[in-house]
């Protein structure tokens, strides 16, 4: 659906199984890999890669510190870190992540699944329809959550997790059940699974970010205080400052020290992390691009339900907003992950009418 992102520092509901949710493992919905899933999945494998090299230099590190076996704490650290994506794919884990990622995540009511499943099962079964015997996906599989927002939208996250707003819900049958086909085609295309565990591999590269920008604050508020107590003991003078002048002396010796360290730090980090840097943008890129083709794929799917005049008319309803927008340029266009509603709208015209 229309572009939401995440909270920054995290693009809901309990760990509790939603109305839907059986009491036993559900069975697998039937996935569709396509060359946009394969894309994502090697952009995942890239960005775990790189995360690799960051995790790997960590323990190093710490091995040389601590005294440890290198080769043994490097590839303990990255076994743990590659193995530790299974926790993120976990039913419980993902519905803490929903809600930690996107404000106003709940489980829904009484009501709320009364109106959600119905529609839920009837858009499964059409997507079960001419297929061979549970090859249709299973609506008991899904999580299901409600937004608190002001506008209709509806998203997908990990494995299982199926959300709308809680004014999606009072949209009319057919465009409910079409924002719902949409992100049904979403799961069965794993372009949220992808998402997800490329957010993952993503977090130690913000980490060590986060971590550079705070030794440049403070190398800067060093150099400042450097800058201040070398102007307050040029103007010392007489006898009776003399002890005053020494230690304030002794202090900017050490200030500049941690001056020097810190910006030979700053400029040893900058260097290393320039070509990952790099990489990581170019893998942030290429995803956006996918995740564009991404929302093509599941606007298709919906539209070959027969969903594609209800998900038009859904679509239209962000067109407004959309143009009186400022349209973003250079990399922020580049790393734009929805396209235009316009856009989306002439693709889903042509695919209802090859239908």
């Amino acid at each position: 659906m229309p572009p939401q992102q995440p909270p920054a520092g995290a693009s809901a509901g309990g760990s509790g199984r939603s109305g839907l949710d059986p009491g036993s493992a559900p069975a697998p919905a039937s996935t569709r890999l396509t060359g946009t899933t394969l894309g994502m999945f090697a952009i995942v494998v890239l960005i775990w890669l790189l995360s690799l090299v960051v995790v790997g230099g960590l323990a190093a590190g710490a091995a040389v510190l601590l005294g440890w076996r290198l080769p043994v704490a490097v590839a303990l650290a990255c076994a743990v870190w590659t193995a530790s994506a299974l926790l993120v794919v976990a039913r419980p884990v993902e519905a803490v992540l929903a809600r930690l990622m996107f404000r106003g995540l709940r489980r829904p009511g009484a009501a709320e699944l009364a109106r959600i499943v119905p529609a839920l099962e009837r858009v499964c079964r059409r997507a079960g329809a001419g297929r061979a015997p549970g090859g249709a996906p299973d609506p008991g599989r899904y999580l299901l959550r409600v937004q608190e927002g002001q506008q209709v939208n509806a998203f997908a996250l990990g494995g299982h997790v199926l959300a709308v707003t809680r004014v999606g819900l009072d949209l009319p049958d057919d465009m409910l059940e079409a924002v719902l086909a949409h992100e049904v085609g979403h799961h069965l295309h794993l372009h949220p699974l992808a998402i997800i565990l490329g957010w993952w591999y993503l977090l130690p590269f913000e980490a060590a970010e986060r971590l550079l920008r705070a030794i440049r604050r403070v190398t800067r508020s060093l150099a400042r205080a450097f800058s201040r107590l070398n102007q307050q003991l040029g103007g010392v003078s007489g006898g009776r400052a003399v002890d005053g002048a020494l230690g304030m002396l002794v202090l900017l010796a050490a200030l500049g020290v941690l001056v020097v360290a810190g910006s030979l730090l700053v400029v040893a980090l900058g260097l290393l992390w320039l070509p990952l840097a790099v990489l990581v943008r170019l893998a942030r890129v290429l995803g956006a691009a996918l995740s564009r083709a991404g929302e093509y794929a599941a606007d298709r799917h919906a539209a070959e339900l027969g969903y594609g005049p209800a998900l038009l008319r859904v679509l239209a309803l962000f067109v407004p907003a959309e143009r009186s927008a400022r349209r973003p340029r250079g990399l922020a266009a580049l790393l734009r992950t929805h396209p235009t509603c316009e856009a989306r709208m002439l693709a889903v015209a042509r695919t209802h009418r090859g239908a």
